[in-house]
């Protein structure tokens, strides 16, 4: 039954496909050619291509499992209001104070399949959650929204719009104004198909040349908190690319950003131009951190810890300011481009689980008969968890926070390489990406938990280094793209994503492969997530 409901979902998504090609023209709608109506629909299905190891949920996926089949349709629609500021009365103060306006808009629809007719794991943990895997599975989103101004020097934009700062590829430094959203792919899939959009208000400011600094601009934006206060999405337990935080027996409460002025982002930037080929960035902002606080919570006022049930695992999102700045610079000599970016991360949070993770200060040691019995009746091991006493006046752990620097250091260069392509150059990348912590203390631990050992927490060392290499190039005229992306983290870690590219205008068919082996430390969280994906598009303008 599951088979033929693929089957017919699989059938229906190919009429709408090739139904679009055959109607999806339209690109300006009015006579000047000031609305645009662009979009495309994709679906994207994965296969497993190793059974599940350690904390990945279900932990009964299987080599050659589907554990993703994912259908996004996105409408966008584009509109100059040149040409109404000069005829509607109403929009008089633009034409009046010579306003350039025009706006975006885009409307996404998302479904994810695999819930529903995948392997029998997946459809299981629909089951048992079923409300909340139905509104993770599909949604339908006003995705952005926003106006343009603009007059000489000044630009605004204000609505729900996406910001990116910084020089990075594959991971991101400065670039932490937008949460991400890495509940359907993981590190699987490109920053640009993660970023949220906020509610925002953006603007900047051409101040020209200062001497010997040209085009100088200043850039500032605002996402008040009473507006949005949205940050990265955890995925529910049991979804395919769900972190694997440890289980210790207790139940999980999120903390999310409550929707007030204090939770605001905000920052600003000076950027520059030197010498003709030096631009740089200059930033600092505040917004709320990629790495969560981690703590284990306990009932306020309780004298003495009896049941697990008073105690809790709890997942804190913490605002974090960064103060950093990037710069680009081509080589004349050699054509290539380096680039750089330096970002301080002020009291972000950390996990040390001595601190975190304590229930008090005072304990009772329980005899070895006692935790056994304890053991049996909750169906945990606590003494391999390290409950094996008994806290008096419990208060729960504390978040400590850390002080650290993150830096990458890039080159890019396009070059022949005429044994593989006689017609096209190659683009080759290669980034470091480096983190020292000038506070550091030894007890630092990421918060992705060892197999088999819930508690045994991968060490976070003084100083952090990932290599990233990217090489890409196309043949038959731009029609076939290869791309070979690889990370290394220098504690052991592999992460492996060679693709190919495919067009036939409107649609696009990309093949990639991903896989990550090595340590369970970074990226090597996900070790046991190797898949193979097919990627289906079409764009029409």
């Amino acid at each position: 039954m599951a088979r033929q409901r693929w089957v017919r979902t699989g059938f229906c998504l190919a009429l709408i496909l090739f139904g679009l090609q055959e109607s999806g023209r339209a690109a300006f709608v009015d006579e000047e050619g000031t609305l645009e109506v662009i979009g495309k629909a994709q679906t994207r299905v994965s296969i497993r291509l190793q059974d599940s190891e350690g904390f990945t949920q279900p932990i009964d996926i299987k080599m050659g499992d589907l554990v993703q089949w994912r259908n996004l349709a996105l409408i966008e629609i584009n509109h100059d209001l040149m040409y109404l500021t000069r005829e509607l009365d109403i929009l008089y103060p633009l034409r009046a104070l010579k306003i350039r306006a025009k706006y975006h808009l885009v409307g996404r629809f998302l479904y994810e399949a695999v819930y529903n007719v995948g392997p029998r794991p997946f459809r299981d943990v629909r089951d048992r959650d079923k409300e909340n895997i139905d509104k993770f599975k599909q949604s339908y989103d006003l995705w952005e929204f926003y106006v343009d101004l603009s007059r000489g020097p000044w630009f605004f934009r204000i609505g729900k719009q996406n910001l990116a700062w910084g020089e990075t590829d594959v991971f991101r430094l400065l670039d932490m104004i937008n949460p991400l959203d890495n509940t359907f792919g993981g590190p699987f899939e490109d920053l640009d198909d993660r970023r949220i959009p906020l509610w925002m208000l953006r603007g900047s400011y051409t101040i020209g040349t200062i001497g010997p600094i040209s085009s100088t601009m200043i850039e500032g934006f605002w996402v008040p908190g009473t507006w949005d206060a949205r940050v990265s999405p955890i995925a529910p337990a049991g979804t395919a690319y769900s972190a694997p935080f440890p289980d210790v027996g207790m139940a999980l409460k999120i903390v999310h950003p409550a929707k007030q002025m204090s939770n605001s982002r905000w920052g600003v930037r000076l950027m520059g131009l030197l010498g003709g080929s030096f631009n740089f960035t200059l930033a600092h902002y505040k917004t709320f951190s990629d790495t969560l606080g981690v703590r284990v919570g306990v009932t306020p006022g309780l004298p003495v810890l009896l049941s697990t049930n008073d105690a809790w695992q709890e997942i804190v999102f913490k605002d974090v300011q960064i103060t950093g700045a990037s710069f680009n610079y081509c080589e004349p000599r050699t054509d290539i481009i380096f680039r750089g970016e330096f970002a301080w991360f002020w009291d972000e949070p950390a996990l040390i689980p001595d601190d975190n993770l304590k229930l008090s200060d005072t304990t009772i040691p329980l005899p070895p008969a006692i935790v056994d019995l304890l053991s049996d009746l909750m169906g945990q091991d606590l003494a391999m968890l390290g409950f094996d006493s008994l806290p008096v006046n419990p208060t729960g752990g504390t978040i400590p926070k850390k002080d650290i620097l993150r830096f990458m250091i890039g080159l890019d260069k396009y070059m022949w390489i005429r044994s593989l392509n006689k017609r096209t150059t190659f683009f080759l990348s290669l980034q470091y990406f480096g983190q020292w912590v000038p506070d550091y203390d030894e007890r630092m631990r990421q918060p992705f938990a060892l197999y088999p050992k819930p508690l045994d927490f991968a060490a976070i060392r003084e100083i952090e280094g990932t290599f990233t290499f990217l090489a890409n190039t196309n043949y038959l005229n731009g029609r076939i793209t290869p791309q070979m992306v690889v990370a290394y983290d220098i504690r052991g870690a592999w992460l492996v994503m060679p693709s190919v590219l495919l067009l036939r205008e409107p649609f696009r068919f990309m093949i990639q492969y991903s896989a990550i082996a090595g340590q369970f430390t970074g990226f090597g969280g996900f070790r046991d997530r190797d898949q193979l994906t097919f990627i289906l598009t079409y764009l029409f303008n």
